[in-house]
């Protein structure tokens, strides 16, 4: 059976990251609207890993109700942790002060809660899990992580659903993460995310998945 690979989000910010890095592994990608899928699945897990799990199960269902098994799920979940402040957000990004925050309000509140501590005390880590799987097995999961600094100013440059990455420097790279989404294809590949290092790592097992 050939099957096809489906990522479970509905960001469309993360599915043109996602869609463009797996181009450069030869695989093509789907998003729930391919498929005439629309789901909130609810993630309230207290880890990564359960919410990565949570969604993909959550996809993985509606897909069996409409009697569909040529489809490898992908699901993920990203987290920051600022070491200033014992590791908020954490899993709580987009909920942090509690209720559904827009880009703007989550950057001005990791600002506000950062606005006196030092620039050499700033330092902070993406980490993504992903779960992979097919109906009815279990799911394989895989991290990657990401260090860098929280700026003391967001930068111009905005990148819809990914709030960090304008207060996110990344010493090893000296750039800001938000800004290599400006470079041509070609010089990106040099820089590789914390999403990309989970994706790597996962890329044996999705092959194996996709081949049956």
């Amino acid at each position: 059976m050939n099957r096809r690979l489906l990522y479970a989000t509905s960001n469309p910010g993360k599915i043109m990251e996602i869609r463009a890095l797996m181009e450069r592994f030869d695989l093509d990608l789907l998003a729930p609207q391919d498929v005439g899928l629309d789901l909130d699945v609810l993630e309230d897990g207290t880890t990564l890993e359960e919410n990565a799990r949570l969604k993909a199960r959550g996809y993985l269902d509606a897909l069996a109700a409409q009697g569909r098994t040529d489809l490898v799920v992908m699901a993920d979940d990203t987290g920051l942790e600022i070491d200033a402040l014992g590791g908020e957000p954490g899993i709580h990004v987009r909920r942090w002060a509690g209720y559904l925050m827009t880009d703007q309000e989550i950057i001005d509140l990791c600002l506000a809660k950062l606005a006196r501590v030092p620039l050499d005390r700033r330092g902070a880590q993406f980490r993504t899990v992903i779960a992979i799987g097919l109906p009815d097995e279990p799911l394989a999961l895989f991290d990657g992580t990401l260090r860098g600094v929280i700026q003391e100013q967001p930068d111009a440059l905005r990148i819809e659903g990914f709030p960090f990455e304008a207060l996110f420097f990344v010493p090893e790279w000296g750039v800001l993460l938000g800004r290599i989404h400006q470079l041509p294809a070609e010089q990106k590949a040099a820089f590789v995310t914390h999403r990309e290092h989970a994706v790597r790592r996962a890329l044996p097992a999705i092959r194996a998945l996709l081949a049956g």
